[in-house]
């Protein structure tokens, strides 16, 4: 599901996850070492019980972003497009499709066959063959494209739907009766994004209807004011920019269908909704730790019981894991749903001094403990036992050096395997040895950031 919305020349805040020193609650599995590089790159670094099992290049020279699965595709964003991946062989992926479509940042969902991308960048139109033009362009376009993905070799762009301050993420939420919800998350961070339908301090979400039998007319239909939400200091992040202002906004959203609610990552605090009526949200309870910078993106485990917030400390610009950063410092937080107490954090149990933030993450669906699998930028991927989120055990990691090193946007566990986006290397897959993850369930859809069941 994916930094801060675009600068000009700093990086967004997509989906953040930090790394941080070892401690006494976050302990390595058995280190496998490192691999000589054969390339000329720095050695992959991983534990012992973690594989690369494949790999592949990116199309071009655009961030990769977010990743969906349905049957046996993963769909895999990126900034200029996205792209149709067999993963039926996950030791053996191929490339079916890529879809070349301007206007980042390209996060993506699938719903029987729809896919859904984000558009966050301004264009001088809808469609796939569209120019970046300024914010104050008033004929600017920005939101979310929609296409038909059931013929990979026939992608069709079927609908544009227009959001107040574009699309920096969406989530598909269900409703039955062929009737499927998006809910769109975007911000005026930036004084370089601010134009005729994009103000300083945003403060809602849009809400798109999507009636399934004619995707085509997909429309707004509600933009509910994010209550509760303050307004988000960028000084927060810890650099300066001349370009970055306060505002108001959600970055991310979860949803939990079954229980009806979402989990709201909101830049300054994070918040948990009842959903009961699509359109209209409701505000449960609103999370405010200190220690956490930026609010960026959420996961419920999957009985429902606890969710999971990721803080993107540093705005995924600055380095976050080094030595001198304290094990709070964009971390994970888990807390209880009923009670919105504080359970634990948990971060990379490694020193690093590259843009090592956790990212995008879930946990592994249909077992009995709390696994979860996130992207780390420059730490690559992590994989944590947090069934006791005062106790958090990492077991397993994979940081890829050679030929190109990681920097890994989204990392999610689908159906027995782990799936990353790296921004500078495209798709990676990895098999993970361990005895807490047999048994995993496997999902027919898979969009990370609406989960359809319960598994309690």
């Amino acid at each position: 599901m994916n930094r801060l919305r675009r600068l000009t020349t700093v990086a967004l805040l997509v989906a953040g996850a930090l790394v941080i020193p070892a401690t006494a609650s976050a302990h390595d599995p058995e280190d496998g070492g490192t691999h000589p590089p054969t390339g000329g790159g720095a050695p992959d670094l991983h534990s012992a019980n973690m594989t690369l099992l494949d790999s592949l290049p990116k199309v071009d020279a655009a961030t990769q972003s977010d990743l969906a699965f349905e049957g046996n595709y993963a769909y895999a964003g990126t900034f200029s497009g996205f792209r149709v991946i067999d993963i039926s062989n996950p030791a053996a992926v191929q490339q079916v499709a890529f879809k070349p479509c301007n206007g980042g940042q390209g996060d993506v969902s699938v719903y029987n066959g729809l896919l859904f991308s984000s558009v966050d960048t301004p264009q001088s139109r809808p469609e796939c063959d569209s120019v970046n033009t300024p914010a104050t362009n008033p004929a600017a376009w920005e939101g979310v494209r929609i296409f038909d993905v059931r013929d990979p070799a026939n992608i069709k762009h079927i609908a544009s739907v227009r959001t107040d301050c574009g699309s920096h993420t969406h989530t598909l939420a269900p409703a039955g009766k062929g009737s499927l919800f998006v809910y769109v998350s975007s911000y005026a961070v930036t004084t370089t994004s601010m134009g005729p339908n994009c103000q300083q301090f945003h403060g809602k979400i849009s809400v798109v209807h999507v009636p399934l039998q004619n995707p085509e007319k997909a429309q707004v239909v509600s933009t509910p004011p994010t209550t509760g939400v303050t307004v988000f200091d960028p000084a927060r992040l810890e650099f300066a920019n001349p370009a970055l202002q306060p505002t108001t906004g959600c970055h991310d959203i979860t949803v939990l269908t079954p229980l009806n609610l979402a989990a709201a990552a909101c830049l300054s605090v994070g918040q948990i909704w009842d959903i009961s009526d699509r359109a209209h949200p409701k505000v449960l309870r609103t999370l405010t730790t200190p220690q956490v910078q930026a609010w960026h993106s959420a996961q419920f485990t999957w009985d429902g019981k606890r969710v999971t917030f990721g803080d993107e400390a540093g705005g995924g610009v600055i380095p976050r894991c080094r030595a001198e950063d304290p094990p709070t410092k964009g971390a994970v937080w888990t807390y209880d749903v009923a009670s919105g107490a504080e359970l634990g954090h948990y971060k990379l149990p490694r020193f690093e001094n590259g843009v090592c933030t956790m990212h995008n993450f879930n946990y592994v669906p249909g077992i009995d403990r709390d696994i979860l699998v996130s992207a780390a930028y420059t730490g690559g991927t992590t994989v944590a036992d947090l069934t006791d989120p005062t106790n958090p055990v990492e077991i397993g990691f994979y940081r890829a050096g050679d030929p190109i090193a990681a920097n890994t946007w989204s990392t999610y566990w689908h159906n027995g395997f782990i799936y990353a986006n790296d921004i500078n290397r495209g798709l990676d897959v990895f098999a993970l040895d361990h005895p807490a993850v047999a048994g995993a369930a496997v999902l027919q859809r898979d969009n990370p950031q609406t989960q359809e069941r319960l598994f309690p």
